[in-house]
């Protein structure tokens, strides 16, 4: 970057601008659908030949995607697992290939598992991943690095506590809404 200092301002516009749209996007689509809206919302759309080729698209580009998705977790799991680069010992080589396959298949399994309730499928992995991604870590790290007075301590504790009450109180509904199992809802159209 040419002009480091200037970084937080495009960051922080970056982040608005997204924010934005999404919050746009779901409002739209609220004032659209209503209560029926989808958790994708291309099941709302009507069936036509426009709408299959956007679906179809986007389900390519997700599958496109996944390698790039895949890439930091997968080479994390890699440094810790292989000692030795593949790019000399074509045994290591295949390992890492193997590893990176099974990989790949045990997402495609786990996809597949939660795809006939995508909503609460999203809901758990939000409730136990995303949830201490926001209110465990950053709270962790600023009180074990940083937080130098009972103030800050006791600011980052509450934190914690609260997304450990989130966590457990999210998972806890996620988990009893899949467990009442229930008719899978029918799909409503707008009215054209």
């Amino acid at each position: 970057m040419a002009e480091p200092e200037k970084f937080p301002k495009v960051l922080s516009g970056t982040m608005i601008f997204i924010t934005g749209i999404f919050l746009s996007v779901g409002f739209i689509s609220y004032l659209a659908f209503g209560s029926q809206v989808q958790t994708v919302i291309l099941l709302n759309m009507p069936d036509s030949i426009a709408v299959n080729t956007v679906q179809g698209l986007y389900a390519l580009a997700i599958c496109l995607s996944i390698p790039l998705q895949l890439f930091p977790a997968i080479r994390i799991i890699e440094t810790g697992l292989f000692t030795r680069s593949g790019k000399y010992d074509s045994f290591v080589k295949w390992q890492k290939n193997l590893f990176r396959f099974v990989s790949v298949l045990i997402c495609a399994a786990i996809a597949i598992a939660g795809s006939s309730d995508l909503d609460k499928f999203v809901s758990l992995i939000g409730s136990l991943c995303c949830v201490p991604l926001c209110f465990f870590f950053p709270p962790l790290f600023h009180l074990k690095a940083i937080a130098n007075n009972w103030r800050q301590k006791t600011i980052d504790v509450l934190i914690i506590v609260f997304g450990l009450v989130s966590m457990t109180y999210t998972t806890g509904i996620t988990i009893s809404l899949w467990s009442e199992g229930g008719e899978s809802v029918p799909i409503s159209r707008c009215p054209a």
